[in-house]
């Protein structure tokens, strides 16, 4: 455990290969940031609490930056050990932060019926062991409300989208830090060694522009995520500027494989295509978040047209113009 700034300990752990932290606030009272996977809040904070003289009584708030099984898997766990703990998320992602089965139908596995894409079973068999039992949240947020750490020392929480509608992070102007969890993902997400394994997984191109640009003009000069390392100074911008370059490339891409596809192309067939541009990365198929916006977008544009190939919704390029 790092107090990385004023009352702010990360505490870092590994998922298999993925680098994992999570963040305690202590002040006047303990608010936790996400709550992990099923046994994060026995393994993770409660040592964590007592390093730091806490009793599990002080935590009084617990605080879902987005629906992934990943921050949400311990919810229910939260609920055990942690008695005056509430649960808060954004009110666009409430559903699937309360319940394990809304998100795997509606997140996870959203992509079958209409695309024919779906995990392997051993990959959903990992991500319902990273969560708990339906859990009801006790708060529901929008952006613009402020936690108190102590004193009048504030977080305000930030409005950050894109890779859920729900997305938030936290700042605070006087330290100059921002908690943003997963909302930016530069060109990769990364293992431990740091080497590239899924694409950026954001669902909305505009939010997940408007994310970085509302990053960007924050005063912030210690950006801390989920699974990346802290990032302070100049780094923070090197990393924004890779997240918006991915987006511009993925853009690029998506209109250079529809022209030359020929015909009608699948979203399986454009994350085949447009992965050995985009990456490498170690587990390509996770390109259809990012990669279903862009066909829709280049739709909307009216420089493809949505049509259907072996039963599966595809996209033809019309020959408009890319200016439009």
């Amino acid at each position: 455990m790092t107090e990385i700034a004023p009352g702010v300990h990360r505490l870092e752990f590994i998922i298999g290969a993925k680098p994992m932290a999570m963040h305690l606030l202590n002040g006047d009272r303990v608010t936790l940031i996400d709550t992990g996977l099923p046994d994060t809040p026995e393994h993770v904070h409660l040592p964590a609490l007592r390093e730091l003289g806490r009793a599990p009584e002080d935590v009084s708030l617990a605080l879902i930056t987005h629906a992934d099984a990943d921050h949400i898997g311990g919810n229910a766990a939260l609920r055990r050990l942690f008695p005056n703990a509430l649960l808060a998320c954004h009110a666009r992602d409430a559903r699937w932060c309360s319940d394990p089965e809304a998100i795997t139908a509606e997140r996870y596995d959203a992509y079958f019926a209409d695309h024919g894409i779906r995990y392997e079973p051993a990959v959903f068999d990992m991500l319902a062991s990273w969560m708990g039992p339906a859990t009801p949240m006790d708060l529901l947020l929008t952006g613009g409300e402020q936690v108190r750490l102590r004193d009048d020392d504030w977080l305000t929480v930030v409005n950050l989208p894109g890779h859920t509608l729900g997305h938030i992070g936290l700042y605070n102007p006087r330290h100059r830090y921002a908690i943003v969890a997963d909302a930016v993902f530069g060109r990769t997400q990364i293992d431990v060694a740091g080497a590239p394994t899924a694409p950026p997984p954001y669902i909305d191109i505009a939010a997940y522009r408007a994310t970085i640009e509302t990053l960007r003009a924050l005063d912030i000069e210690l950006l801390l995520t989920c699974h990346y390392p802290v990032m302070r100074g100049d780094e923070i911008a090197v990393f924004l500027d890779a997240s918006e370059a991915f987006v511009n490339d993925a853009e690029a891409v998506t209109l250079r494989i529809l022209r030359e596809a020929g015909g009608p192309l699948t979203l399986a067939a454009a994350i085949d295509r447009a992965a050995p541009l985009l990456g490498p990365f170690g587990f390509a198929e996770d390109l259809k978040f990012a990669m279903l916006p862009h066909l829709e977008l280049a739709e909307a544009r009216g420089l493809a047209a949505r049509s259907a190939c072996d039963g599966k919704v595809a996209w033809a390029w019309t020959g408009g113009s890319v200016d439009r």
